[in-house]
């Protein structure tokens, strides 16, 4: 890969102030794009952004309210008139039985897993349309293929995503935009800092125990980012259509 072979290219990154999404969007910028990074923690998407100088605008925003994601849309294309490049990338989950799942809980992993990225792709089709065409990279999870207890409803958005990401790729493909889904395993990318370990605890044991998860056996989120760079500057004609990462030998 050329090192600027994003010159002239706009991406946007959602869930990009931490793990594989900032990963992600320094990734792009190395290779040239501008890039816009949008989160809903605004002081740590600034911190994020500031490295990046003129090549990253922070964009805050909850990716489950379709109004804020219109309105960083808009901000985008007021500040840079174009896109190439869609990341969708922002999820959350907290381990839990499903029958203790509060409404909210359930609201929230649906909003922004799922709702988030059909939300975002909405408003970013018109615009890659406009720019000629160009990628989008949905992030997925090996939980979307394997299931994990404990994370049901995190499962099932993530699965809901991987059969959206199969249609956009059909629905897009006249338009010249390709669509890759990126399947990760184990990820040091901070996803579960924030869990209750009390909770979290009969979910990490019954995970081990059912040999869903080895100890120590992660992915740097540099990794996961190098692979949805590869896949975003294959040359015209070519797609990338699934990326699935494991922790190898090493990991």
């Amino acid at each position: 890969m050329p090192p600027r072979a994003l010159a002239g290219k706009v991406a946007l990154v959602t869930g990009a102030s931490r793990g594989i999404g900032l990963a992600a969007a320094r990734a792009l910028a190395q290779a040239g794009a501008r890039v816009a990074l949008l989160a809903r923690d605004a002081a740590a998407l600034q911190e994020a952004a500031a490295p990046l100088g003129e090549a990253g605008l922070a964009l805050g925003a909850d990716v489950s309210d379709p109004g804020a994601v219109r309105a960083a849309f808009g901000a985008l294309a007021a500040a840079w008139g174009r896109l190439d490049v869609l990341v969708s990338n922002a999820a959350v989950a907290a381990p839990r039985r499903v029958e203790e799942a509060g409404d909210a809980d359930l609201q929230r992993e649906v909003g922004i897993n799922l709702l988030g990225a059909i939300y975002c792709t909405r408003e970013a089709v018109p615009a890659l349309r406009a720019s000629g065409g160009g990628s989008i990279v949905y992030v997925s999870s090996d939980a979307g293929v394997e299931p994990f207890p404990f994370l049901s409803v995190y499962a099932a958005t993530k699965g809901g995503l991987e059969v959206f990401a199969q249609a956009m790729r059909e629905e897009l493909r006249a338009d010249g935009i390709r669509v890759t889904l990126v399947r990760p395993g184990a990820t040091l990318s901070g996803f579960a800092r924030d869990w209750d370990p009390e909770a979290a605890g009969p979910a990490f044991r019954a995970w081990h125990e059912r040999g869903l998860v080895r100890p120590g056996a992660v992915l740097p989120p540099e990794t996961v980012a190098q692979s949805i760079l590869h896949a975003v500057t294959r040359p015209p004609g070519a797609e990338v259509r699934v990326l699935d990462l494991r922790p190898g030998p090493g990991a």
